[in-house]
C-alpha cells in the first residue's frame, strides 16, 4: 500500500508540473522572436568610450547588428572584415554595431586596440538584457536590418567572410 501511494503522488506531481508548464508557456513566457520581414526590438546600449546608442534613432539607415565576445574565436576572426565593411559603407547609410555580450569595457577596449577596430561602434551588453531580447544562443550572431527597421537576414555562427558581409550590406543599403 505504501509504494502504491508513493507512485500515485509521483504521477500526480508530474501531471501538476506538466499542466503548470503548459499554462506558463501559453500565458506568461515571452514569445517574441526576431523574424525576417518584421521589426526588430529596440534597445539602448552603452558605447565603449562613452555615449549611448538607441537602435530606433538609426531609422533611415540600414544596420548590421553583430553580437560577439572577445572569448569567441569566430567572432575574433570576422572583426577585421566587419571593420573593413564599416569603412566601405560609412557614406552609404549602413551602420555596423558590434554588441559585446557579457563583458566589461576593459577587455573590449584592449581587444579593439589589438585588432585596430577604428570604424566599428562597439556597444556593451554586460547584463545580457539585449542578448536575451534577441534570443541569442550561438555567437557570432548577426542581424542585417533594413532602413525601415525590419529584419532582412539573420546569420548565426561564423566567421562570416568579407564577401558575405559585403553582399548582405549591399542588399540592405537604402
Amino acid at each position: 500500500m505504501g509504494t502504491r501511494k508513493v507512485t500515485r503522488l509521483i504521477v500526480l506531481a508530474v501531471i501538476v508540473l506538466a499542466v503548470g508548464w503548459t499554462f506558463y508557456s501559453a500565458f506568461f513566457k515571452d514569445k517574441t522572436t526576431v523574424q525576417v520581414g518584421k521589426p526588430v526590438p529596440d534597445f539602448v546600449a552603452q558605447q565603449v568610450g562613452g555615449g549611448k546608442v538607441q537602435l530606433s534613432q538609426l531609422k533611415g539607415k540600414a544596420v548590421v547588428l553583430n553580437f560577439w565576445g572577445t572569448y569567441c574565436p569566430p567572432c575574433r576572426e570576422e572583426m577585421a572584415d566587419l571593420n573593413k565593411a564599416a569603412k566601405e559603407f560609412a557614406d552609404k547609410n549602413v551602420v555596423i554595431l558590434a554588441l559585446n555580450v557579457g563583458e566589461s569595457e576593459i577587455p573590449v577596449q584592449s581587444f579593439a586596440r589589438q585588432y585596430k577596430l577604428d570604424a566599428l561602434p562597439l556597444l556593451m551588453d554586460p547584463s545580457r538584457a539585449i542578448t536575451r531580447k534577441y534570443q541569442i544562443g550561438e555567437m557570432p550572431s548577426t542581424f542585417f536590418i533594413k532602413a525601415d527597421g525590419t529584419l532582412y537576414k539573420h546569420i548565426v555562427g561564423g566567421p562570416m567572410s568579407y564577401q558575405t558581409i559585403h553582399d548582405n550590406m549591399q542588399q540592405i543599403a537604402p
